[in-house]
């Protein structure tokens, strides 16, 4: 069932070039994607403090935000009790499997490894879409 409901993403990445793939990659999936960026770790916990406003439906974090700090992130983000229970979805060029471990260690709910063709980035970024805005059910943010 499509109900079109808007999925507000926010991507920590601090790549400008990722930043604008990602966000043509989603342009071409949906129209209901509100749509935000952030470059660093400190961005990241700026926006998601409560006077900035309503909270995204799910983060999309570069696990090298901060080289070597992508498990602190995931790990800061869940102690928080303001956005404890937001979706950590990861995105790394890593496939080290200790990577991976660790971010499902910390909280994260997802780990993809970045394609490498833009057409496979459109394609990942479809089935995520419709994952978070048509499957499942997320809690409202306030």
């Amino acid at each position: 069932m499509v109900d079109h409901s808007t999925l507000h993403i926010l991507l920590a990445d601090d790549d400008v070039d990722d930043q604008f793939l990602v966000k043509e990659a989603f342009s071409e999936v949906s129209n209901y994607i509100q749509w935000e960026a952030v470059s660093s770790e400190n961005e990241l916990f700026n926006r998601l403090e409560p006077a900035e406003g309503k909270l995204p439906d799910l983060i999309i974090l570069d696990w090298n935000l901060r080289p070597g700090a992508g498990a602190d992130i995931v790990k800061n983000i869940r102690h928080t009790p303001s956005i404890s229970s937001l979706p950590i979805i990861v995105m790394s060029t890593s496939s080290v499997n200790e990577d991976i471990k660790s971010a499902y260690l910390h909280g994260a709910n997802s780990y993809i490894i970045k394609p490498s063709s833009y057409s496979d980035l459109v394609k990942t970024f479809a089935s995520l879409y419709d994952f978070w805005a048509n499957i499942v059910k997320l809690p409202s943010r306030n």
